[in-house]
């Protein structure tokens, strides 16, 4: 096993995103202030973010034949992401998201799946050396939950650590617990997935709790500025989210999964893990974007030594 190497399963789109004062009622126009395109899909995120953070990264995925898939593959290749698993479809066009912007960083997103709606287990079949030979494979809600769910099955039964960020919520069966390892909802995917309304520190707490109780080992429910939650055994701990001034949070939840999972196969612990993850993920929400926002392992290292001096 190389303990460096993390396969991620998961969707690729093309964030179309426009960024005003403020965002649409339903049924009104509201003129932008600014248009921003780029690459997004919670899996290419995260795989991005965790290849800049120092992984070795294998992505397996499906693209459309068309100039925002080519876009995705030319972004793989600079980046060193490996695209032997990544499949062009020529029957469906690339994942498109359109993204709307408040002027204090909230979001509104529809998604068009495309080509990510196409993945299948035999995609997975076909990288399944590579995700038995890697430390941790990290899952999405993105595609089909039937190949997710048969990708995470296969690596927990391979003895791969799993990683589950379960977004778009969906509510998840019996039976799919006992192969997830880590799960790493927001506040509103626990609030749906569990069942418990959760919107401060308590419930989230007792979200993990009812997570863990059904076999999961690692429960992290993250709660936007606020921090995160981490629930293990008998144990919970809070994780509080460093001050900035957010202009964008779209992307910070995948930039957080992205830095834990690297972070992990680094081997850090899943505290360290979680608080080098969550100033990454304050540090992005200070920029427009998703991957423009991440930001360098240099700048988390200092801007976590600045949070250390002024505590002191």
């Amino acid at each position: 096993m190389d303990k460096k190497t993390i396969t991620i399963v998961g969707a690729y789109n093309i964030d179309l995103s426009l960024k005003g004062q403020r965002l649409p009622a339903l049924g009104e126009s509201v003129i932008a202030d600014q248009f921003i395109e780029g690459a997004g899909g919670k899996g290419s995120n995260q795989a991005v973010t965790a290849a800049l953070f120092g992984a070795d990264v294998k992505f397996v995925a499906r693209v459309g034949s068309d100039s925002y898939g080519q876009y995705g593959l030319d972004m793989y290749k600079k980046l060193g992401i490996s695209t032997e698993f990544v499949t062009v479809d020529k029957t469906v066009h690339s994942g498109i998201a359109i993204i709307l912007i408040d002027n204090n960083g909230k979001n509104m997103i529809s998604v068009a799946p495309g080509a990510n709606l196409k993945l299948c287990k035999e995609d997975i079949d076909r990288a399944g050396h590579v995700i038995e030979k890697s430390m941790l494979a990290g899952f999405q809600f993105e595609n089909d939950l039937d190949t997710v769910f048969y990708g995470l099955r296969m690596a927990h039964e391979k003895g791969v650590l799993t990683f589950l960020d379960p977004a778009p919520a969906r509510v998840i069966s019996e039976d799919a617990y006992r192969h997830i390892d880590i799960i790493k909802p927001n506040e509103t995917e626990a609030s749906i997935i569990t069942g418990i309304k959760v919107d401060n520190i308590t419930s989230a707490e007792s979200a993990g709790r009812w997570l863990v109780k059904r076999g999961i080992k690692t429960a992290i429910v993250t709660l936007g500025e606020r921090g995160a939650v981490l629930v293990e055994g008998n144990t919970a701990r809070h994780f509080p989210s460093p001050s900035v001034k957010a202009i964008d949070s779209t992307g910070a939840g995948d930039i957080f999964s992205g830095v834990f999972m690297s972070a992990l196969a680094s081997g850090k612990a899943t505290a360290g893990a979680i608080e080098y993850a969550t100033a990454a993920a304050a540090l992005s929400t200070t920029r427009l974007g998703v991957i423009d926002s991440i930001p360098s392992p240099e700048e988390v290292g200092n801007f976590i030594l600045k949070l250390e001096r002024e505590k002191q």
